[in-house]
Parts: C-alpha cells; structure tokens; sequence
C-alpha cells in the first residue's frame, strides 16, 4: 500500500463520511419501508419489527468479528466483503413474499453488510490516522449518518410512492455496493505515514503527565476477555443497551406514530429528514464538546435533549399542535446525534489500543441488543395498547439508566479530554 501525508487523514475522514451515510441509510430508511410492508401484508407491528431487531442484533453480533478482522488485515478488506453482502441482501429484498424472507434477507444479509462497512470499520479506518484529538474527526464522520438520513429518507420514500417498494430496494442493491467497492480500493491503496499513532495510543511522556490520570490503567495492553472483566466495560454495555433502546424505538416508529396521529407519510419522512440534518452538526458539535468539557457532561446533555424529545411526542399525542413535529425533530435530533457521535470516543478513551476495533466490536454487541429489543417492544407494546404513549414513557426511563451508566463508566477518571488536561 502507498503511504500518504497525515494530511491525507482528512480524505479519509470525508470518504468515510459518505459511506457512512450511505450504509446507515438502509437503517434508517426502515421507518418508510415499515409503513409500506404493513399496508401490503397486513402483517402486524410487533411481526414487522421484528425483523429489524434482528437486523439489528446481527449487526451487533457481527461487530467483534468485523473488529478483529478490521485489526488483522486492514478496513479496506472488510468493506469488499460488506459491500457484497449489502447488494445481495438488498436484492433479495425486493423478492420477498413473507415475513420470515424479510428476516432472511433484510435481517441476516443485510445487516452483515452494514455491519461489515458501518461504524466499527469506520472508527478504525480514522483512528489509524488520528492521534488523541479525535473528537472532531469521529464527530465529522458521525455527521454523515445525518446526511444520510437527510437526504435518503425522503428520497426512498418518494422512491417507493412512485415505483414501490420492491424497486426502491432493488435501486438501493445497484447503487451501494459500486460506492463501497470504490471506497475499499482507495482504502487499500493508502495507509498511514509511519509514526501515526492510533487514538488512545500512549503519548509521550510530557503529556502523559497532562492526561492520563490513572497510569496503570492508560499503561495496560488491553485485550477484550482483560476489558470484559473491568466494571467499566459492564457500565458501558449499560450505557449502549439502555440508550440504544431508547433512541432506536423511537427513530423506527416515529413515522407509524406520525401516520397515526394522522400526518402523511411524506410528512413524516420530512420530520426523519429534519432530524437527519440536525444531527449532523450536533453530531459534530457533541464531539467537539466533549473534547473540552468531558464526555460525561456532554453525554448527560445529549440525553436531556432526547428525553425533551420524547417528552414533546407524549405531548403531541394529546394536543396535535401543527408546530410541536418540529420541536421534536430539533430536541431529538440533538439528542440522538450525542448518542451516535460519543460511544466510540468514551470508548477510546477507556480502551485504546492494539485491540482497540476488537473491543469496539465486541461492545457493538449490547448497543444492537438494546436496540433490537426497543423496536420489538414499541411494536408489541403497540399491539397490546393501540398507543405508543407507554413506549415513550419506557423509553425516558431507559434514557436515565443510560444517563447514569455513563458517570458510573468514568472515563475521565482514566483520561482527561484535551481541553481539561490544565
């Protein structure tokens, strides 16, 4: 591979941002493909859910094995093989006839491509080029989620209006995996100068003296069964269970509630894409935050805002007023962005290292569980009291939990953030 300047670590970072955006977009665009599947097969909510929870639960699983493969022979590697299983997974889509297909292709193939060109490949392609002021690059990156949102939600729903739904994922299944095969090439082609030390990698000794607090600990070469053991990394499986449950019930159903509530489904789909563009200078604005006053603060203000979101969903449930969609899509928007955009800085700051993107990976594993679970409940508690007013008050509860997990974590007790290292 050719080695390029540090300053290359940008394009990186802007490739990346894009193919983010573009593998997240599958995710995010369930919420329209979920209204369209309900009005075609009858199936109920909690049925239809289901299959992206276990979308979401393969794309956990996946996470250490991407991980340690991401180590082992480079991201580039593990972004050919998503972007094939992401084409094939999408096509197959747009055959299906049953629900139990939908779980087949949409979620086990397909949420092995996007777990093989999401975050945990992602984070380690930007970590390789960065060195302890990662914040912005992961919140830049982070962003292209938002954009995704933005621009592919609004765009698959207008797809499916005018061609269907089975065409709108065939569409997908050509276009994705020729941006993932271009990406994979340029990853392969360029790495690191020599000396580009990943984030979280020891510093030298004067700014040890700055920022590490506890040098035992920053000191250790840590490997994810030596993680796994540590109260920390169980408090992080908290915070990623809890949050994630929360956010992704919410971001899967909100378009059902709209509709219920008796909004378009074009509507909708714009209310999803104002959270996209929200998020994305959140996202980055969270990140660059955190790199000054902490990642507890700045997580605990994340999950304010998401609670407030929530909040003005129960609200609108029993006083429609024309203008309380938006005030939702700017406070929940801030809020899921820190949920997205902080994990794998809290994460880096904890366990940085030569095993860093395995135990990245690894914790990938609690984050789709929660998720997963938070969809399926919204649907079945849905199905059993024809209101989503009980997920939501749930749902503000699990924020909480995810809200002190992230203080009982402690990652600035392990290392100061830059802006706090006086």
């Amino acid at each position: 591979m050719k080695e390029e300047s540090p300053h290359y670590g940008w394009v990186v970072v802007a490739i990346t941002f894009i193919t983010l955006g573009i593998t997240y977009s599958v995710w995010y665009s369930f919420s329209v493909f979920f209204v369209a599947l309900l009005k075609e097969f009858n199936w109920d909510r909690s049925t239809a859910a289901a299959a992206f929870s276990l979308f979401i639960i393969v794309h956990g699983a996946v996470g250490p094995f991407v991980g340690r493969m991401a180590d082992k022979f480079g991201p580039g590697w593990v972004f050919l093989a998503g972007a094939l299983f992401l084409g094939g997974g999408l096509a197959a889509c747009s055959l299906i006839r049953s629900h139990w297909q939908f779980y087949l292709f949409f979620g086990l193939v397909t949420a092995i491509g996007v777990g093989a060109t999401g975050w945990v490949p992602s984070v380690g392609i930007v970590q390789r080029w960065f060195k302890r002021k990662i914040g912005l690059p992961i919140g830049i990156i982070s962003a292209g989620i938002g954009i995704g949102i933005l621009l592919y939600v609004p765009v698959v729903q207008h797809l499916i209006s005018l061609i269907g739904w089975r065409n709108a994922y065939l569409a997908m299944a050509l276009f994705m995996p020729l941006v993932f095969l271009s990406a994979a090439v340029v990853f392969l082609r360029r790495s690191p100068p020599a000396g580009t030390a990943p984030a979280g990698s020891l510093p030298g000794a004067a700014e040890i003296d700055r920022s590490i607090v506890d040098q035992e600990w920053a000191a250790k070469i840590w490997t994810v069964r030596e993680a796994a053991a540590t109260k920390q990394f169980r408090y992080l499986c908290l915070l990623l269970f809890f949050a994630n449950l929360s956010v992704q019930a919410v971001l899967a159903h909100q378009v059902a509630f709209f509709v219920d509530q008796g909004l378009t489904t074009r509507f909708a789909a714009a209310i999803v894409g104002m959270i996209g563009v929200i998020s994305i200078a959140a996202k980055i604005l969270w990140a660059i935050l955190s790199d000054w006053i902490g990642r507890e603060r700045t997580y605990s203000l994340g999950m304010a805002c998401s609670i407030c979101g929530i909040l003005i969903l129960i609200l609108f449930a029993h006083t429609p007023s024309p203008y309380l969609p938006y005030f939702y899509a700017a406070s929940f928007g801030v809020g899921y962005a820190a949920t997205a955009s902080l994990p794998p800085l809290i994460i880096a700051d904890l366990f940085a290292g030569r095993s860093f993107g395995a135990i990245l990976g690894t914790l990938w594993i609690p984050n789709g569980l929660g998720a997963a679970c938070g969809v399926w409940l919204a649907g079945l508690l849905y199905d059993q009291n024809n209101s989503y007013v009980p997920v939501f008050f749930i749902m503000i509860v699990c924020s909480l939990v995810a809200c002190l997990s992230i203080w009982q974590a402690g990652p600035g007790r392990i290392r100061l953030v830059p802006g706090r290292t006086k």
